[in-house]
């Protein structure tokens, strides 16, 4: 759920404030980049084009970080270290965008679009390596289909999950477009805020295993 609340964040901030882009929702992304009627197609296709990349290259990130077999069967040492790599590269972004006062120019507006969807794509490839009931953290039209697959059998558990990540995404970007409508150069605070939050939470998994009761 944190990692979704990131992820909404984060696209409401490029949508809202790169130029109508997705760092995270790629299926928006490619829809956008073959709108050839629209104005300055070519400024939208590229900002378009270069989200996708760069979150094609984080997800080749993700899926050839070292230390699937290391640390607990779920919380793997990889990617323990992907979530660092994720909040390494927000961190870099809430920068940017904090050093443009929330109003970046063009240029950096490009830098911003490849660092941001770099990130997301490593925290898809993260919650793909976790691989928990069908659930995923940047997108969730995958985990909408799959809660209402598995209503029609049923209220359980992973429905509540689901469910759950759904309402996170939409809360994520309530957060940060809040921020940018009252206070733009602390919006790029959200998604790495949020983050960290999820790394306090799984980093003992990563080393440990799960925590006896004394720990908790």
């Amino acid at each position: 759920m944190l990692l979704t609340l990131a992820a909404g964040a984060m696209d409401a901030i490029a949508f809202l404030g790169l130029g109508g882009v997705f760092t995270a929702n790629m299926t928006g992304n490619l829809i956008l980049f073959a709108l050839a009627g629209r104005e300055d197609w070519v400024l939208h296709a590229l900002r378009s084009g270069l989200a996708c990349a760069g979150f094609c290259a984080g997800l080749l990130i993700g899926f050839t970080m070292p230390g699937r077999h290391e640390g607990n069967a779920l919380w793997s040492l990889a990617v323990i270290r992907l979530l660092w790599a994720d909040l390494a590269l927000q961190s870099a972004f809430l920068a940017g965008w904090a050093l443009g006062g929330g109003a970046p120019g063009p240029a950096v507006i490009l830098v911003l679009i490849g660092v941001g969807s770099c990130a997301m794509g490593m925290q898809a490839a993260a919650a793909r390596r976790v691989d928990l009931a069908g659930i995923t953290a940047t997108f969730v039209t995958g985990t909408l289909t799959s809660l209402f697959e598995s209503s029609a059998s049923g209220w359980s558990t992973d429905n509540r999950r689901r469910a759950a990540i759904v309402v996170a995404l939409v809360l994520g970007a309530l957060c940060a477009s809040l921020l940018l409508r009252f206070a733009p150069p602390w919006a790029g605070v959200v998604a790495p805020a949020f983050t960290l939050l999820a790394l306090a939470v799984a980093h003992p998994y990563g080393f440990r295993g799960r925590p006896d009761r004394g720990s908790r």
